[in-house]
């Protein structure tokens, strides 16, 4: 076991340093897009950004019923068989294609009433018109990303993600510049037709399979029952998200929704990119041995440990770099948002543990018990962020954020522990409460004495305590 641990360490730190480089990539390109937006939109640009963003994913979860997450379960346990997985394959495309086009037409008739839903009027109507184009994007090209995913391709995944990245940016450059915010959804659309594109330029040869459409219907059911309770799980998460979105735009103002934004997408993104990163081998992986207590729990634990000694001088770098990290993503006037980014950093540790043990409910393709852990999350996500925001302002967010994921930890254990029947090996508790300390003192430090300060006494420890052990135990 300590032989197929080593293997496994170095899979995943392989994985994090492929992945975790076209994550910087990207996080680059984003930077350049963020930081053009911030200047040349503005606050209300950015807000629109997110707006449309959060409806367009909420609409596109609920219409491809989440098939590009719960195929990779069934791709990856059918990857011994050639055939079986050739024919699955086909029908996973057939049918992500013809939902994407139903879902296209559906947003085009209906624009004017999402349009009243997220900004109050039907003023945008045209523009959910043109983005409708974007769900079936997205709809073909998540697919493909997700059919390499699942067969292991992470090299040919991974030069899709960077030229979809870099093809990103360079065309909002102009866009932005001449266009200001008239160049809000052409950016938007070139962003997924890139997406699109490079994966199906970067996909494996296809092998020729004539499948009717009852046929694609046969072989999709199983994946369609696990999608369907994803897709209701997601929408869900989505659509909590949307709502405080959309009461923060209608209660306060469409500037705060870009100060919201940019805190949330800081934290998630930039921070969350060593959960893209490990997640891309971890859930196949995972998936492949989804029968089996004996074979899952091991993984679950060393997923948790590598996931948190990687992450604590993350997170200290992450802290103390914040307030410069704001001004080069946006600008100073984004400062606002400084005390949630800061606060929230160590609500971290807490997702990256919960998120690991979600992933096991998908892998044994227990879809009730993941919509009531999703459901359960965004009841707590909306209980704490509406009157914490309303008593502290963004401070009050970062600490929501940390009290949202400690709970949807203490939720997706139950579930793992009691539900499964699987136990977290020795010193994970120990390893959580020292990430988490480790985020408090730092925290503290850089209010007492200052971010560079703090800097020089909380990274060389942290750094050289997170390699020692993933040394030890690659």
């Amino acid at each position: 076991m300590t032989r197929d641990m080593s293997s496994t360490t170095a899979r995943v730190l392989k994985a994090l340093s492929v992945f975790g480089g076209v994550q910087v990539i990207g996080i680059l390109c984003s930077v350049v897009r963020t930081k053009l937006a911030a200047l040349w939109l503005g606050p209300v640009g950015v807000g629109m950004l997110a707006i449309f963003n959060s409806t367009l994913d909420l609409i596109s979860q609920t219409t491809q019923l989440n098939i590009q997450q719960s195929a990779v379960r069934d791709l990856a346990a059918c990857r011994a068989n050639p055939h079986e997985s050739a024919v699955l394959t086909a029908a996973v495309r057939r049918l992500s294609l013809l939902l994407g086009i139903a879902a296209m037409i559906a947003l085009a008739i209906l624009s004017p009433l999402v349009s009243r839903w997220t900004f109050g009027d039907s003023s945008h109507a045209l523009s959910y018109v043109a983005l409708s184009v974007w769900l079936l994007f997205i709809a073909v090209g998540g697919t493909e990303m997700a059919i390499m995913r699942a067969n292991d391709r992470l090299a040919p995944l991974a030069r899709a993600s960077i030229f979809t990245a870099v093809t990103g940016v360079v065309s909002a450059v102009p866009l932005f510049y001449f266009f200001r915010l008239g160049a809000v959804v052409p950016v938007l659309l070139v962003y997924a037709m890139s997406q699109c594109v490079y994966s199906l330029v970067f996909a494996a040869p296809r092998v020729r399979v004539s499948l009717s459409l009852g046929e694609v219907w046969r072989r999709m059911r199983g994946v369609l029952s696990l999608g369907f309770y994803m897709t209701v799980s997601t929408s869900v998460t989505l659509l909590a998200s949307n709502i405080f979105v959309v009461w923060l735009n209608r209660s306060v103002s469409e500037a705060d929704v870009g100060f919201y934004q940019a805190g949330y997408t800081i934290i998630n993104t930039y921070v969350g990119m060593i959960f893209t990163a490990i997640a891309m081998e971890y859930y196949p992986r995972l998936s492949a041995v989804g029968s089996s207590v004996r074979r899952m729990e091991p993984l679950v634990s060393h997923e948790i440990k590598i996931a948190l000694w990687v992450l604590i001088p993350v997170v200290v770098l992450f802290i103390c770099l914040s307030s410069l990290i704001v001004r080069i993503l946006y600008s100073p006037a984004f400062e606002v948002s400084l005390p949630f980014v800061l606060y929230g950093a160590g609500g971290v540790f807490f997702r990256a543990a919960s998120w690991c043990l979600a992933y096991t409910i998908l892998a044994r393709g227990d879809g009730r018990m993941f919509i009531l852990t999703e459901v359960s999350s965004a009841v707590i996500f909306l209980a704490l962020y509406i009157p914490m925001f309303r008593a502290f302002g963004y401070e009050g967010l970062g600490i929501a954020y940390v009290l949202w994921y400690a709970a949807y930890f203490a939720v997706t254990y139950a579930v793992f522990r009691f539900r499964y029947g699987m136990r977290l090996r020795k010193g994970i508790a120990m390893l959580l409460c020292l990430a988490v300390a480790v985020g408090g003192a730092t925290l503290a430090l850089y209010h007492a004495i200052g971010p560079w300060w703090t800097l020089c006494v909380m990274l060389p420890p942290a750094a050289w305590m997170s390699y020692g052990r993933l040394r030890r135990r690659r």
